[in-house]
């Protein structure tokens, strides 16, 4: 496709998230949604733009206009995983809400709720990975460990008797020939009758007549064949219908394949233009515009030099510290506070206390009223509206030109964003120079009064460094745990893990390899009273939602709403351990086998211990994967999985009594996994 067309797209987006907001933020407060369906239907209108961003970022070529669709595509992510949690707790905190009946409001398919992996995710992260893999491969070969274990081929069944398999080829032998001569009974009367008509009729059929009635048929099967092939091209000329194959073309889906690495190719090639010219660019800046910076900070330094100077003794102020932004305060002091407002009946300082509620203890309404109403949480909204700026100001408008087709860098675009950097990094040397300067004009001040004075001046002596604190809280703090792994390399522990089989080469295995679609009849049940089985598509959402976005994403880690622990749970060969892999993969996560078959008897006793510390000082995404069990965790934290194989519900209650998050359980209830 043309750059025009991703550029088209990030612009539907940006408008869509522009309406979005004015739709939360309305005017009039009793206009602001509400309800669940009124949140559904916001949910569903992020999906759609956060589609529309992740295609335009993954295609844009421009470096500049990525990095500012980079900005929105996270925001986005971030507001969507809030909504999503807003309608779990509209939801009576059931994580699966079904949206069907939203979908055929909004005149939508089911197949708008799909959520994408980023490909970027791994695309940064690629020679990381690389390099990781080649290792993993190549400790997997010296210790011999396998990848996990693959589903086998079915069982073959034991041979039929000699006696039983000639009753059954007696069987379909005869069936064959009864069909052949049901067949050729059929073909015999059907001629008969046509005979029979001609007789009755009594009409001879010359040879002139037959001939003209060949020439009839053959006609109408010519004029109905060009009929259907114009009907083809037409449709093929309108877009309705795609090109046929012809022999020595690329098929479509190849073509559009080929088009999409050409397109990253493209990409690499001009990030790298992008970063070279930001480089030259940035000390062209400074040489032509550095010394006309300096001279602005410097001459709005001494001018506060001499405001604050004290008229009469002829002090110096003290020169504001790193800490407290040094020189920005002198060059963008801030506003002074508002005068108060003066009172309404004319005294000038009259509060007017609030009135006390008369009475203890009311009743239990009134403790209800003082409780703030909860609210859907808006970390994300600022920079929502960051990214539509930034849009509005630099690219809605902008015109292409002749960079339309090439897509490079814009370079006046690249010095305005480097001035600001240019500009702190002389305002920090400035801030060393004027310390300085500073420093000796309060000396010579020093010296003069000392001078007048018949005294020499004595230079003042520097603070003593305060000792540390030594009381309680020192003794309250208690020695460390000694670390069993302090003298040892993170890549021997991997080494390590990997040769006890712990760390385990992961299959490539997209999540949309779990088929199914969504349940369409969830809200009629949940009507109903009724809680229905999470289907496929929703596994698939969670899944999404609630690991890979906040594993791969930094950004959305640290923001948004955070599930720490999913539990897979579910007949055994239901998918739990594919599952797992497909977030692993997707995430450029390590996966860990802890399950008790594979770790039986590898760390015996209090050995255990060190096995969890390995782990948790190696991995990024931890599971769970007993085949032969019905229990799956993942467990997500800020550093990575604290976990332990739940043998049972007690112990696994057991285990995560102190882990503060909500554990997501997703039921994995078809008969056999389809992936």
């Amino acid at each position: 496709m043309a750059n025009l067309t991703y550029d088209i797209l990030w612009r539907e987006a940006m408008l869509g998230l522009l309406d979005q907001m004015e739709a939360e933020n309305p005017e009039d407060p009793a206009l602001a949604p509400k309800t669940f369906g009124e949140w559904a239907c916001a949910y569903v209108k992020y999906v759609q733009v956060f589609k529309k961003l992740e295609r335009a970022y993954d295609q844009t070529v421009h470096p500049q206009k990525r990095l500012d669709m980079r900005g929105a595509l996270e925001a986005c992510m971030g507001r969507m995983l809030e909504v999503k949690h807003w309608l779990v707790k509209l939801n009576r905190g059931l994580d699966f809400p079904s949206l069907d009946d939203v979908l055929v409001d909004m005149k939508l398919t089911p197949d708008v709720l799909e959520l994408p992996c980023p490909a970027y995710f791994r695309e940064e992260r690629a020679k990381e990975l690389e390099d990781r893999n080649k290792f993993l491969a190549a400790l997997a070969d010296k210790y011999t460990v396998s990848g996990l274990a693959e589903p086998g081929p079915l069982p073959e069944l034991a041979p039929l008797p000699e006696e039983e398999a000639i009753v059954l080829i007696q069987a379909n032998e005869r069936g064959r020939q009864a069909r052949e001569r049901a067949q050729t009974m059929r073909t015999f009367k059907r001629q008969r009758q046509l005979e029979d008509r001609r007789a009755r009729s009594g009409v001879v059929l010359t040879q002139e007549k037959a001939a003209i009635k060949i020439q009839a048929g053959v006609r109408g099967l010519l004029t109905r064949r060009h009929v259907h092939t114009t009907a083809q091209e037409e449709l093929q000329f309108i877009g309705m219908k795609p090109k046929s194959a012809v022999a020595g073309e690329l098929d479509p889906q190849a073509l559009q394949q080929l088009t999409v690495l050409r397109r990253k190719d493209i990409q690499k090639q001009r990030l790298g233009e992008y970063e070279e010219a930001v480089v030259n660019l940035k000390s062209k800046v400074r040489d032509a515009e550095g010394q006309a910076m300096r001279e602005t900070v410097q001459d709005k330094i001494n001018a506060w030099f001499l405001e604050n100077r004290d008229p009469e003794t002829g002090e110096y102020p003290d020169f504001p510290d790193d800490t407290d932004a040094g020189s920005k305060v002198i060059l963008n002091p801030p506003l002074p506070p508002p005068p108060p407002a003066p009172a309404a009946d004319g005294k000038k300082g009259a509060k007017k206390a609030p009135e006390k509620p008369k009475g203890k203890g009311k009743g239990k309404g009134e403790a209800v009223e003082e409780k703030k109403e909860e609210t859907v949480s808006s970390v994300f909204v600022s920079d929502l509206e960051a990214a539509v700026k930034v849009f509005a100001e630099k690219w809605q408008e902008h015109p292409e030109g002749a960079n339309a087709l090439a897509q490079k860098h814009e370079g006046e675009l690249v010095r305005q964003e480097l001035r600001p950097l240019v500009f702190e990094e002389v305002r920090l040397q400035v801030d060393d120079e004027m310390r300085i300067l500073l420093q000796n004009l309060k000396d010579m001040v020093e010296a003069e009064r000392a001078a007048k004075s018949g005294k020499k001046g004595k230079a003042k002596k520097g603070k003593k460094g305060k000792k540390a604190k030594k009381g309680k809280e020192a003794k309250g703090k208690g020695k460390k745990k000694k670390d069993p792994t302090a003298d040892r390399s993170l890549e021997s522990l991997y080494a390590e893990l990997v040769s006890n089989g712990i760390i385990r080469p992961c299959p490539p295995r997209p999540l949309q390899d779990y088929l199914g679609t969504v349940n369409l009849l969830g809200s009629v049940l949940q009507a109903q009273g009724l809680i229905p089985d999470p289907s496929c598509a929703q596994m698939r959402q969670v899944l999404t939602q609630y690991c890979i976005y906040p594993l791969a994403s930094h950004y959305c880690h640290l923001k948004a709403p955070l599930i720490r622990s999913v539990l897979l749970y579910g007949a055994p060969s239901t998918g739990k351990t594919s599952l797992c892999q497909a977030v692993a993969h997707a995430a450029g996560a390590n996966f860990f086998d802890l399950s008790p078959r594979n770790t039986d008897a590898k760390y015996p006793g209090k050995a255990v211990a060190l096995m969890i510390h390995m782990v948790c000082i190696s991995f990024t995404v931890c599971t769970w994967a007993a085949r032969y069990n019905s229990w799956l965790l993942i467990n997500l934290t800020p550093k990575g999985v604290v976990f332990s194989f739940p043998c049972c519900l007690s112990l696994f209650v057991l285990l995560f009594q102190q882990c503060p998050a909500r554990i997501i359980l997703l039921c994995c209830c078809m008969s056999r996994s389809v992936m």
